[in-house]
């Protein structure tokens, strides 16, 4: 969980000579620290380090799940997963620390970590079939595809969607509805697991406004001119 627009629209991320949450050529090199600016082309930024951790970790409780069929373990393995998403993106937000590479991370990261929780989640619980593999096919497919879409507006990461269409960020990277879309059927399922068929239609809304926003982007983007390359923009003009 990367931001939220209200912040983003206040100041900007990491490119201190562009647009909020636009790509721009950085600044000449400064001994950098741990909690010091980055430039959105770095490769290595510190949020980098904390999702690759919790991927690390969240896999490993997945793992030990298997191994001692324990469904706590692969609880713990989702709860890794949320807390370390969350310990991400504020970190990056906080220091202005947001790369292009780590909204690449992030969204592979939390895929990969859903789909191991809920292939588990499914041995424990073979009867909720449906609703698990239409929310895995909203998650990790459809919504991972839109999600990447942010690489084709010059924008840093899905979180400034706002900067391309209020109507795409409102119904999917707001904080409201990136809760919703992260939580909302898992719990259901955890908690409430004999309302599968509301879990079921959440999970079929939801793939319905993915593939809405999905084609909105698509019919913006056939009128909107190609975004200038980070390389690009790091060119010597003459």
């Amino acid at each position: 969980m990367r931001g939220d627009e209200t912040k983003a629209e206040r100041k900007a991320p990491i490119c201190q000579d562009g647009e909020n949450g636009r790509l721009a050529a950085p600044k000449a090199a400064t001994r950098l620290s741990l909690t010091g600016p980055r430039s959105a082309d770095r490769f290595f930024s510190e949020p980098n380090v904390i999702t690759l951790f919790r991927l690390i970790l969240s896999l490993v409780f997945f793992g030990l799940a298997v191994i001692k069929s324990s469904p706590v373990y692969n609880f713990i393995g989702l709860g890794v997963h949320w807390l370390g998403d969350v310990a991400d993106g504020a970190w990056a937000r906080r220091f202005k620390q947001e790369t292009i590479l780590g909204a690449e991370i992030d969204i592979i990261a939390d895929r990969v970590e859903i789909l191991f929780f809920y292939v588990n989640f499914l041995h424990f619980h073979p009867r909720l079939f449906l609703p698990v593999g239409l929310y895995i096919i909203e998650f990790a497919f459809i919504d991972f595809f839109l999600s990447y879409q942010f690489v084709k507006f010059g924008i840093i990461s899905p979180n400034y969607f706002g900067r391309v269409d209020r109507t795409v960020y409102l119904l999917n990277y707001s904080p409201v509805a990136k809760f919703i879309n992260s939580t909302a059927v898992t719990i259901l399922l955890i908690f409430l697991p004999e309302l599968q068929l509301a879990a079921l239609a959440i999970a079929a809304g939801y793939c319905g406004i993915k593939i809405y926003s999905v084609l909105r982007l698509r019919k913006i983007s056939r009128g909107r001119p190609a975004p200038e390359s980070s390389s690009a923009l790091n060119r010597d003009k003459p």
